[in-house]
C-alpha cells in the first residue's frame, strides 16, 4: 500500500504464491481423478444392467443413488433400462 512501511521478503511471498498454485494444481488433479473413477464406475454399472446382468435396483445400490436418479443418469449416458428397451 502507498505510504505503508511493511517490511516483508519478495523471494518468500514468490515462493508461498508458487506452492500455493502448485497445491491448488495437485488438489484439481486429484479431484479430476475421483471424479473421473466414479464415472467409469457409472458407466460399467449402466453396462451391466442393459445386459440385464444387474437389475436396476441392485446398480441404483452400487453407485449410492436412489432408483429414479440411477434411471435417469442411465438414459442421459445413452443407456436403456432392459424392461424399456
Amino acid at each position: 500500500f502507498v505510504g505503508t512501511d511493511i517490511k516483508y521478503d519478495e523471494k518468500e511471498e514468490v515462493v508461498n504464491m508458487c506452492k500455493a498454485w502448485d497445491d491448488h494444481k495437485k488438489l484439481g488433479i486429484q479431484e479430476g481423478i475421483q471424479q473421473g473413477l466414479q464415472q467409469g464406475r457409472c458407466l460399467e454399472v449402466y453396462s451391466l444392467v442393459q445386459d440385464g446382468i444387474l437389475e436396476p435396483e441392485v446398480g441404483a445400490k452400487r453407485v449410492s443413488m436412489s432408483l429414479d436418479d440411477f434411471v435417469d443418469a442411465m438414459q442421459k449416458a445413452g443407456y436403456k433400462i432392459p424392461e424399456l428397451v
